[in-house]
């Protein structure tokens, strides 16, 4: 179906911008976007603009110039849409993300039956993403001058009308009936109109169950907003004069039970505002009166206070622990960001220091990854650092880079790396796997961004959590300057003690040693080669030990019997570089990564690489690399064996340099910054100034297409 999506934005640009980025993660792409900026009093119109210019979408920002209300402003994407040959028509409010096939799931249900005018989707509250909302729509009690939504699934012959929170509309009925009747609703009850207009004309109401939609509830105003009860008073007043035999009595006792209801919570304000509409008189509540907020200041970027987990900067560092220590340098090297760390055992002004050149008097406090429930009591202590760093230092936002942030009611960034335990419980350790799914999906849901590390990463999470569209942002982490620079005579040195003396060139493994990297395969693949190149080139394993080491052990000591295989244990970070530069290639037969870093370290250092064909490896190492099928010893084997019949070039070593200095801190740093500051300016009510119209790419409606 030749199918126009229509978004209205009234003062939310965060939402909308939101929106957008889950209607890209669509899986049929629509013809066309309608973004109506409803006369916005903030700057968010050229911001639409911005982002529009650097989406994938086909889309377009229509300004209005002035409120039209919400029928007033879908009228005018109504009529641009047919104006170029839309067939159907889909409403979807700015507050709400959609699941990747929620279009197909309306497409499919509309094209089944062509007397079908109207299609909805089963909406979710955005914040509790199982509690259904509303199951299409619901009835009206027009003698009660009420209507109820449903919330279960119910027959097509009961549904008198369906939410434009997410409505399909056929262009042909629409051309019947007409738009939406923008003279008597300015908001709400507008979408029950139009239904009923539908109805009376014969087109029927259907609700696609498969068309999913995560809903911020009543975000324009707020549940118990004044302004809401005002207009829900004055549509209510003006659909019962339509359609009620007896519409003042109607009127009267809807308006009644409103008025009981926000009594008896002491909602003052709200009564008064329903009561104007009840005469017919303006109400401009006292927040409304004046200047929006930020309207005409021009942007003070403030300085940023922020707190950052720091559990995996303790001990020796892993992969998480060193994106997190490298992304928080290039955080406190930029002016406008202060940075506080907390960890389940105190909280500081300086990150924990790494494991140096002596070794600690103690054995890190692990402990409590050891005894039952160790993590649980970790993530409270957490929650109590928090807390305490709060009181005394009052951060404007929380970063977490492994996952699972504590609760708190301060705004947060959570970084998912990957999903491993859930499509490969078996990598890790259970009580890991358990911790991870009792909290990863409510820390990610109390999180106002989640950032990933590829787009791999980004598809692993919008298949395990659809409700998650639009709040998912791909960064892609940096590697440390000191890996394209020369390694100094000092670290060849220490990398020489550190190896034993031993001077033969070698191939080189770097990672934890656990199960998903391929650890196992890896050591058969390396036995597959003849015995000469192993005597000539031995396999230098790098890394802390994880866990199931018993799954290899056996073959490990053989080959370390033979002096095959080289085991260096962990090596501080000082010497990553030399170990890379020495290496005749670097092996990485990950089964799945949500990035990958040491191939890019690697390749910095102008090591020849090979990875799995697998996850995100291909994304991530481009050309650059070599790969084979991790699942297949053979392929492997023949592809360390093509490795070292091709030594290192002067020409693939610039490819592979070249290909890493995509891999910025800096930039990522700069990205980070940016979605701090598009979550702080939602919580301070304001966006940037900056001029609006269409030098800003907002194309104002002519006098034809108004309603």
């Amino acid at each position: 179906m030749n199918t126009h999506i229509i978004l209205v934005n009234w003062n939310s640009l965060i939402k909308t911008r939101r929106c957008l980025r889950s209607l890209e993660e669509l899986v049929a792409a629509p013809a066309k976007v309608w973004v109506i900026d409803n006369g916005s009093e903030d700057d968010s119109a050229s911001e639409l603009a911005r982002h529009l210019a650097a989406s994938p979408l086909r889309a377009e920002l229509i300004c209005t110039g002035v409120n039209l209300g919400f029928g007033g402003g879908c009228n005018v994407g109504i009529e641009r849409a047919l104006s170029e040959g839309a067939d159907s028509i889909w409403l979807l409010n700015n507050d709400a993300v959609a699941a990747a096939d929620a279009l197909v799931a309306l497409q499919a249900r509309m094209e089944s039956d062509p007397s079908i005018g109207a299609v909805g989707s089963v909406i979710y509250d955005l914040h509790h993403p199982k509690r259904t909302l509303v199951w299409g729509g619901g009835r009206v009690v027009l003698w009660a001058g009420l209507s109820t939504h449903f919330s279960h699934a119910t027959t097509q012959d009961r549904l008198d009308y369906l939410t434009g929170a997410s409505l399909l509309l056929r262009c042909e009925a629409l051309e019947r009936v007409g738009n939406f009747d923008s003279q008597n609703f300015f908001m709400y009850w507008e979408d029950t109109d139009l239904c009923l207009r539908l109805r009376a004309a014969s087109w029927k109401l259907a609700v696609a169950d498969a068309s999913r939609i995560w809903h911020e509830h009543s975000s324009s105003l707020g549940k118990a907003h004044p302004l809401k009860d005002y207009y829900v008073t004055r549509s209510a007043g003006a659909f019962l004069k339509k359609y009620s035999k007896v519409p003042r009595a109607a009127w009267f006792l809807g308006t009644s039970v409103r008025i009981i209801s926000r009594l008896l919570q002491g909602q003052t304000a709200n009564w008064v505002a329903i009561r104007a509409a009840w005469y017919g008189k303006d109400f401009f509540p006292a927040e409304a009166r004046g200047n929006s907020p930020g309207q005409g200041q021009s942007r003070k970027r403030p300085i940023l206070k922020l707190a950052i987990e720091s559990n995996t900067l303790q001990g020796k560092r892993a992969g998480i622990g060193h994106y997190t220590e490298q992304l928080s340098l290039a955080l406190q090297a930029r002016p406008d960001v202060d940075i506080r760390y907390f960890s389940w055992r105190e909280s500081s002004a300086e990150a924990p220091k790494p494991v140096g050149l002596i070794l600690p008097r103690r054995r890190p406090r692990q402990w409590l990854n050891k005894i039952p429930m160790g993590r649980e009591v970790q993530l409270r202590l957490q929650r109590y650092q928090l807390q305490a760093l709060k009181k005394h230092w009052q951060p404007d936002l929380v970063l977490g880079t492994n996952y699972v942030l504590p609760k708190s009611n301060m705004p947060s960034v959570v970084v998912v790396h990957d999903l491993s335990h859930l499509r490969y419980p078996e990598f890790h350790p259970p009580g890991r796997v358990r911790f991870l799914v009792r909290h990863l999906a409510a820390s990610m849901r109390r999180a106002e961004m989640v950032v990933t590390v590829s787009r791999f990463s980004k598809s692993e999470l919008l298949h395990f959590f659809p409700d998650l569209a639009g709040r998912v942002r791909v960064i892609y982490p940096g590697i440390s300057e000191r890996f394209w620079q020369a390694p100094t005579d000092e670290q060849l040195r220490a990398l020489s003690i550190a190896l034993n003396g031993e001077s033969r060139p070698y191939l080189l493994f770097l990672s934890t040693l656990e199960p998903r990297k391929n650890i196992s395969r890896l050591l058969q693949a390396y036995t597959m080669l003849p015995e000469q190149l192993r005597q000539e080139y031995p396999l230098v394993m790098v890394g802390q030990m994880g866990w199931q080491e018993s799954s290899f052990a056996p073959l490990l000591e053989k080959l370390l019997a033979r002096k095959e295989v080289i085991m260096a244990g962990y090596l501080r970070d000082e010497l990553l570089p030399a170990l890379y530069h020495r290496a005749h290639a670097f092996l990485y037969p990950s089964l799945y990564e949500g990035f990958g870093l040491p191939p890019i370290e690697a390749m910095a250092c102008g090591c020849p690489v090979l990875v799995g064909n697998v996850a995100s490896l291909p994304e991530v190492c481009g050309p650059a690399a070599s790969y084979c099928d991790p699942y297949r010893i053979e392929s492997m084997a023949q592809a360390i064996c093509d490795v070292l019949k091709h030594p290192k070039s002067v020409g693939r070593r610039e490819i592979s340099q070249e290909w890493s200095l995509q891999y910025s801190w800096g930039n990522a740093a700069g990205e980070f910054r940016n979605i701090f500051d598009e979550l702080l300016d939602t919580k301070r009510g304001y966006q940037p100034s900056r001029a609006v119209g269409e030098g800003a790419g907002c194309i104002l409606p002519d006098s034809t297409t108004r309603p």
